[in-house]
């Protein structure tokens, strides 16, 4: 799924495995073995939904409540369908999947080390730890996010966007949408609600 961290395991991912880099993909995949190993990040439904909005606005920080039902209304129509072939694919899939929750890696990289090394069967010792950290962490990704004009623009090795970094913090819808619109969007995205609490 987009706005999930998922540029992010994609860079860690093949920091581990260079020879095996493979095209990030969101749903529906299109370059896809139903065989396939997948690495699959989710986060709070409501979050990217939130991220959506944000990037699409440029980057606006939007306060608590000024963001219109309307307005979301045209992004969860899309966020629906989106996770509709998410779901679709993965009823499909038959190989072998890691699923990575957003809210446990985003500032805490040995959680996708160790993930790694029991789903892969590998040793990913401190040093190489480190080495990625260093390379894949926020400040590197914002200083090369910094050099791009915007969202559009995107940096060939790393897959960073411009504008592509802004609140990474989670939980970040609670401090815009209202109790209301909350509660109409958490019925809404039930299902991708509940598959992301169960990981």
């Amino acid at each position: 799924m987009p706005r999930t961290g998922s540029t992010l395991i994609r860079r860690i991912l093949y920091s581990v495995f260079p020879d095996l880099e493979q095209p990030s993909q969101h749903p529906p995949f299109k370059q896809y073995c139903h065989e396939d190993t997948l690495v699959i990040s989710c986060r709070h439904p409501l979050d990217v939904l939130l991220s959506l909005i944000r990037v699409d606005g440029s980057g606006e920080v939007y306060e608590k409540g000024t963001l219109g039902d309307k307005w979301i209304s045209n992004y969860l129509t899309n966020l629906e369908l989106q996770y509709d072939y998410y779901f679709k694919d993965l009823k499909k899939h038959r190989g072998n999947k890691l699923k990575l929750k957003y809210e446990k890696f985003w500032n805490n990289y040995d959680y996708v080390f160790d993930n790694f090394e029991t789903f892969f069967g590998i040793k990913i010792d401190k040093p190489k730890r480190d080495g990625i950290v260093q390379e894949c962490g926020i400040e590197n990704s914002k200083k090369i996010q910094a050099k791009l004009k915007n969202f559009d623009c995107v940096d060939n090795k790393t897959k960073i966007h411009g504008n592509h970094i802004m609140t990474p913090e989670p939980f970040g819808y609670k401090k815009v949408l209202t109790d209301e619109q909350i509660d109409v969007l958490k019925d809404k995205l039930h299902d991708p609600i509940q598959e992301w609490k169960q990981i």
